[in-house]
């Protein structure tokens, strides 16, 4: 046995064959534990580790000497240690403390402490270290691990403090680290100027080799607000999903902002949003990936999306008052409204902002006629303004006068009553003109009593700019009360004062009034006028066969007999031309000349067969043939024309129809209303309803009155009437876009492309539905549309570029920028066309956005050689580029370009330009304010 254990211990070749060898054939003889322990040792040595630890655990520790065990002990452990059996390792290096003055009492503390740290218990491990670090074998190793543990506790000021000194007394091999830990350690502590001191003192580990270390890298240049360093590092990182990609995701944006690429800063916040490692970071990041999605492209609904995730955040308010203001210096104030109403409480600022802009989109939609949509805007107007101020009694006015075009007289009524009784609006036109609107109200209310009170308080005023209708109404209102004298009186004021020819209406009412009163002569004298008028002018069949009719009366029928001829030859209208025969037709048979009178008969029943008078003239050919005796001629007659009679209750609804009809076709539109509401009101399931309900909506279109012609229109569309269905749909469709009713437009297009049967209709439907959806700002069905319109054969190079312009628009509007710039590109090369020009500006705002200001100078200068007739982009173009000059910090040169723009620009109405250059001047007067002070 002894001599196996001189073998192993000098290494002869075999050894461990014959120790394994005497060990089965002897285990139990007395030498065979020192055998064991030293085959065991052997393999140890021969980092044979499994096979080490197998022999250690079969030597009794009992058979072993005290001297024996430390090493026994440590390698032992030492060897489950290399065979990843750490729990096994340290509780054997733990034994180690029985025996503290062994030289394996040190090395066992450093592995005890090297299998915490490697186990992540860093407190533990650091105590071991300490202890370990008072060996001198062992002290630079366990000064390194005491960093690290503490580095790894988050103890960064002591990183600081202490790091630095232990320099010197680490590896070489680890100072890299150390430097690498106290970098970070001042960058947590905010000292960025220590971390770049340190960082950049590393000189292997500041050459990035790994993800780690461009993340790291890109922190640093981060702190140190190098930006474009820290852009260029996190760049370089291969992935970007894991924790600390999101960390450099959200770095990045802000790096990118800071270096005014807004576009890259968009997609690194989205990126940064998209995981959530961090929860505070992807909330941050999702709000400026929402913000800049809304700046850069205009798309609210990140923003809407960011607050479903995060409703708790506190920013609604925020959020919504920025769209609103964003919306207000664009003009946009349907959108400001929109962004307002999504606030639960409104501060006096953002009442203040409310209450304009819907007094403006009031005013946009009055512009346009449409009064009923411009109610609710001046309701909120009027609650969000005190009602003592000039502003508030302006949006009451216009809030009465919504009322009065949408035929809410009762409500309108009592706006003006309210405002009169304040006296609202002093010193004003409207205040001088309330008055005379509340007398309109009780007139169209029928109220002539209360109407004509107030037109003559209105006409005590000093110089009324209304007049002569107020004379007029007033009386009109003396002549509904029957007051025919004092209405004749009253017309002959404004005969004196205001007479024309062509304007019928006066004369014409003198005259009744005169005749009703007893005074033929002056009737028929007043009604002499209308010889010399236009025969297009209002009420001049009225007035010529009032006149026939008095020159009739007063025995002198040949001057009857020439007016009845004449309205005939002038007059659009067949009832007027239907009735002027019938009268011609006395007028002969008085005279005796039968078959003359018979022939002017048979012309209203034969061509007019439906004007109301054709059963008149009928009786009076029948009373023509009795009279002379010829019953069978007129037996004869009617069985030529095929009727004995005209009163089946079908031809009678006909007859009504059509004289409503024959009023709608002489463009008297006003009277044609009333006949036509007559019809449906006797026959509400007449056959021609739809065809009435269609003619009223024309009457009311060609009034001024589009609201209510689109409730007719929606009234036809309702009857699924075959022959006016399709028509009603286009014209109620193109009415409703007028009025800025874009939902109900595109819906209306949308049912026109189901029905319509002629082709023209439905590619109008297809375009007006791209434009409907893309004003309602629904840009997904906007996009979808406009494919449609540019697919469609009849669609011309025009609408074709409107249409690549609406799909443009439409992808921005939802984030898919890269797809509208392509389409952008395309179009800018029509710059002097509206859709080319506004591309040609989005072009360069992409310069800028991106922080390419040299390109922004460039494409501006070319922009401005090619933008004919487009002064409005180019204006906004000029703009971009002051920006441009601001951010490269040439002021005077943003200066003179903002001057430039001012001095000659011509805005429009609705134009944002000189607003947004007046802002910008304000603003840059007050940095080189502060560049001056500073130097100085």
């Amino acid at each position: 046995g002894y001599g196996v254990l001189c073998s192993i211990k000098s290494g002869l070749e075999g050894n461990k064959e014959f120790a394994r060898a005497y060990l089965w054939k002897y285990p139990y003889a007395l030498p065979a534990a020192q055998v064991r322990f030293a085959l065991a040792v052997s393999l140890f040595d021969a980092e044979e580790y499994a096979a080490a630890s197998a022999e250690f655990s079969l030597v009794p520790q009992s058979s072993l000497r005290r001297s024996q065990r430390p090493e026994y002990l440590f390698k032992r452990a030492y060897s489950d240690f290399e065979t990843g059996n750490y729990e096994q390792a340290s509780r054997n290096f733990r034994l180690l403390d029985r025996f503290p003055s062994s030289d394996y009492a040190a090395a066992a503390r450093y592995m005890l402490g090297y299998i915490s740290y490697e186990e992540g218990r860093f407190s533990e491990a650091l105590q071991w270290f300490r202890q370990s670090s008072k060996d001198s074998r062992f002290a630079s190793m366990s000064r390194y691990y005491e960093a690290e543990c503490r580095f790894m506790l988050k103890e960064y000021r002591w990183m600081t403090d202490s790091g630095p000194a232990l320099l010197e007394s680490v590896p070489q091999e680890c100072r890299d680290k150390l430097r690498r830990m106290i970098s970070e350690s001042y960058l947590v502590l905010g000292d960025a100027g220590e971390a770049m001191h340190y960082y950049g003192d590393n000189a292997s580990a500041s050459v990035p080799k790994s993800r780690a270390d461009y993340f790291y890298a890109g922190s640093v240049l981060y702190a140190v607000e190098d930006y474009q360093g820290a852009v260029d590092n996190f760049s370089l990182m291969e992935s970007r999903t894991d924790s600390i990609g999101q960390a450099a995701n959200y770095k990045l944006g802000y790096s990118y902002i800071r270096i005014r690429n807004k576009v890259a800063a968009l997609d690194a916040f989205k990126a940064a949003s998209a995981v959530d490692y961090d929860a505070a970071i992807a909330e941050d990041a999702f709000y400026n990936y929402a913000k800049l999605s809304f700046d850069l492209n205009n798309d609210v609904s990140v923003f809407e999306k960011y607050l479903e995730k995060y409703p708790d955040t506190g920013k609604k308010e925020m959020i919504y008052s920025y769209i609103a203001v964003a919306a207000l210096m664009a003009h946009d104030y349907e959108g400001a409204i929109d962004a307002y109403s999504n606030i639960d409480v409104l501060d006096e600022g953002m009442k203040s902002n409310y209450m304009k802009a819907n007094y403006l989109r009031a005013a946009e939609l009055v512009s346009n006629g449409s009064f009923r949509a411009a109610v609710p805007c001046l309701k909120a107007a009027v609650y969000y303004s005190d009602r003592r101020d000039m502003f508030s009694q302006m949006s009451r006015y216009w809030l009465a006068e919504s009322y009065y075009r949408d035929d809410r007289f009762s409500d309108a009524l009592g706006e003006y009553t309210a405002l009169y009784n304040v006296s609202a609006l002093y010193g004003m036109e409207e205040s001088r003109l309330l008055p005379y609107d509340i007398a309109y109200c009780h007139f169209k209310m029928e109220d002539y009593t209360s109407a004509a009170r107030w037109y003559r308080e209105y006409l005590s005023g000093d110089d009324p700019a209304q007049r002569k209708d107020a004379l007029l109404r007033y009386a009109d209102c003396l002549f509904m009360q029957r007051d025919y004298q004092g209405a004749s009186s009253a017309y002959g004021e404004v005969l004196s004062g205001y007479f024309d020819i062509n304007d019928i209406y006066p004369y014409y009412q003198a005259a009744i009034s005169s005749g009703l009163s007893g005074d033929s002569g002056k009737k028929i004298s007043l009604l002499k006028n209308v010889i010399n008028a236009d025969a297009a002018s209002a009420f001049y069949p009225e007035a010529l066969f009032e006149l026939g009719r008095s020159y009739v009366s007063d025995g002198n029928e040949a001057q009857a007999a020439v007016c009845y001829k004449k309205l005939i030859k002038d007059v659009k209208d067949s009832t007027f031309v239907a009735r002027s025969l019938i009268e011609l037709g006395m007028i002969s048979r008085n005279m005796s000349r039968y078959d003359e009178a018979a022939g002017y008969y048979k012309t209203v029943v034969e061509k007019m067969p439906y004007s109301g008078y054709a059963d008149d003239a009928l009786l009076a050919i029948e009373s023509i043939y009795r009279s002379q005796n010829e019953p069978q001629k007129y037996l004869d007659y009617i069985e030529q024309i095929g009727k004995a009679s005209l009163k089946s209750a079908d031809e009678r609804e006909m007859m009504i129809f059509s004289a409503a009809e024959q009023i709608y076709l002489s463009e008297n539109y006003q009277r044609a209303l009333a006949s036509l509401q007559s019809y449906i009101d006797t026959y509400p399931q007449g056959a021609q309803v739809p065809k009435a309900w269609f003619y009223m909506a024309e009457c009311y279109k060609n009034l001024g009155k589009p609201d209510q012609a689109c409730d007719c229109y929606v009234k036809v569309m309702d009857s699924q009437d075959a022959a006016y269905t399709e028509l009603a749909c286009l014209n109620f469709a193109s009415l409703a876009y007028s009025l800025y009713r874009y939902d109900d437009a595109y819906r209306a297009y949308v049912s026109l492309l189901e029905m319509a049967g002629i082709e023209n209709n439905r590619h109008a439907a297809r375009v007006g539905m791209m434009r409907s959806a893309f004003r309602a700002r629904r840009y997904e069905d906007a996009a979808v549309c406009a494919k449609n319109v540019l697919e469609d054969s009849r669609t011309d190079s025009d609408v074709s570029r409107e249409a690549e312009y609406v799909l443009a628009k439409s992808c921005l509007a939802t984030s898919r920028r890269d797809e509208a710039y392509e389409i952008f590109s395309r179009l800018s090369a029509w710059p002097s066309t509206p859709e080319g020009a506004e591309a040609t500006y989005l072009l360069i705002l992409d310069s800028y956005d991106r922080g390419d200001f040299d390109d922004v100078e460039t494409r501006v200068y070319s922009f401005s050689d090619l933008a004919s007739g487009q002064t409005y982009w180019l204006a906004k173009a000029f703009v971009t580029l002051g920006d441009s000059f601001v951010e490269r910090g040439e002021y005077e040169q943003a200066m003179a370009t903002f001057n430039s723009i001012l001095e000659g620009y011509e805005p429009s109405s609705d134009d944002d330009v000189i607003d947004g250059v007046r802002m910008r001047i304000d603003k840059l007067v007050e940095i080189m304010g502060q560049v001056s002070s500073t130097e100085n």
